[in-house]
């Protein structure tokens, strides 16, 4: 499953990238994180639970490890995910541009998902995916918006 776009934010590329990269943030943003951890410079471990169909809150465990960093532009991501109902795995591509005040984020990600949860069928899968990344990237945007003392639109 591919997942590409673009996300602007309303904020400057510098506090953007300390923001995607803050465990702090990541557990408060992403849909269904409970936890986040920082466990070194470069890798995050945490618990989601996601809710597909018929699977209600199943949960993962999850280890993301960043490459390729290039401050403040770029990084990839890999992507592994374990729980009672499946697997996902997969790897991520993002790239900041600035574009005057505001910060684009270009994405794209490529996951595999594994076992029970997969079981759903993949064009429940995709509209779920979209819907959390959606969700992450707006709620990602308001902690932007509170950090830089600005008040919600």
């Amino acid at each position: 499953m591919i997942v590409e776009g673009t996300y602007t934010f309303p904020g400057p590329r510098e506090v953007v990238w300390h923001l995607l990269l803050d465990p702090e943030v990541l557990a408060k943003t992403l849909p269904g994180a409970t936890s986040m951890v920082r466990v070194s410079e470069d890798r995050y471990e945490g618990k989601m639970g996601v809710g597909i169909g018929p699977i209600t809150a199943a949960e993962f465990d999850v280890v993301i490890t960043m490459t390729d960093k290039v401050v403040p532009e770029s990084y990839r991501m890999q992507i592994e995910g374990r729980g009672r109902f499946g697997f996902t795995r997969g790897s991520a591509a993002v790239r900041l541009t600035a574009e005057g005040s505001a910060t684009t984020m270009h994405y794209q990600a490529d996951m595999m998902v594994g076992g029970k949860i997969a079981a759903v069928g993949q064009r429940l899968l995709d509209s779920v995916s979209r819907m959390m990344l959606k969700q992450g990237l707006e709620s990602m945007s308001a902690e932007l918006d509170r950090r830089l003392g600005k008040d919600p639109v």
